[in-house]
């Protein structure tokens, strides 16, 4: 029999009207060529929410259907498949916004298994206020996603499912989402944590490095220190698998399903040099027209005192 689940949605209700009426114009703008403008609208409420916690919808209906098993494993080339959403509810593109803005806000592991009594796909995720379960890969109806196979990089994606696998029923951790890594309780998991705690050591660490050399965009990956442990602890959000594995800007992703090759970012000098320019290049531009500014600036302050010397009469022998 399969199981049937309410979800706590989010009540607009208590959202003043004046806000409300800013939801539909942000979404419409950051979901377009105007996104500069819609960016910083986001800010300015994300600033009017500082103090209320966030919560994403689950899923288009108030009820979802989850599978129940038994399960097979006949989709072994997308097993543990990375699937990363891109924000559909406000509240999910704050998350995106607060995590870099790449445009993704939520991950879920495909097991490459079907629910043979539906015969349909199932993915492994956790959500606000839920547990670390199975979930249909459809639960979100015809919203975009992108699919990264990972396996591809040499990571071991059975014993990464494996992994994930174990973490089942583990409940959501607040306090992990809201300080980005900083504060965790080991016994629970938000989704893109499942994710990067599963990956091998040396695939987390290379992101955090990443970061580190400012390949990856601020806030996307948080490096903290364990106290009284020789390594660092990696947070990294949806934006953050995003980025390193090369998928596009979720506002590219118009549709479910899109596959795309993982090429993780080149760590090199040559690399980071680029990085900086591209993305500190506006302020070089504005340097160097100060700069030419005040070269100008100078040259004619100094021809105005050469002409006022030349030009004053001289007292007669």
């Amino acid at each position: 029999m399969i199981k049937k689940t309410r979800l706590a949605l989010f009540d607009r209700n208590g959202v003043p009207q004046g806000e409300h009426k800013l939801i539909a114009p942000i979404k419409y703008l950051i979901r377009s060529d105007l996104e500069w403008v819609g960016r910083p609208l986001l800010k300015i409420l994300r600033l009017q929410w500082h103090d209320r916690p966030l919560q994403t919808q689950h899923s288009t209906k108030e009820v979802t259907l989850l599978p129940t098993g038994p399960y097979v494993a006949s989709r072994i080339t997308q097993l543990g498949d990375l699937l990363l959403w891109v924000p559909r509810s406000i509240e999910s593109y704050l998350i995106d916004d607060l995590t870099g803005g790449y445009g993704y806000s939520h991950i879920t592991i495909d097991t490459g298994e079907i629910d043979i009594p539906s015969g349909k796909p199932v993915m492994i995720e956790i959500t606000t206020g839920q547990t670390v379960a199975r979930k249909f890969q459809d639960e979100y109806d015809k919203r975009p996603f992108v699919r990264v196979p990972i396996a591809n990089t040499a990571v071991d994606v059975e014993q990464f499912v494996e992994c994930i696998k174990s973490k089942m029923g583990e409940q959501y951790d607040t306090w992990d989402a809201l300080t980005l890594g900083e504060i965790e309780d080991p016994a629970k998991e938000v989704c893109s944590g499942l994710a990067a705690d599963c990956l091998p050591d040396k695939d987390r660490q290379r992101i955090g490095w990443a970061k580190s050399l400012g390949l990856l965009r601020r806030a996307s990956v948080s490096v903290h220190s364990i106290p009284g442990a020789l390594k660092s602890k990696e947070f990294i959000s949806p934006n953050g698998f995003a980025e390193y594995y090369g998928a596009p800007q979720g506002r590219k992703i118009t549709r479910p399903d899109i596959t795309t090759q993982p090429q993780p970012v080149e760590i090199s000098f040559k690399s980071v040099a680029v990085t900086a320019v591209r993305r500190q290049g506006w302020k070089l531009a504005v340097g160097l027209f100060l700069s030419a500014l005040l070269v100008y600036r100078q040259k004619r302050t100094r021809g105005r005192i050469l002409y006022s010397i030349d030009s004053a009469p001289r007292e007669a022998a």
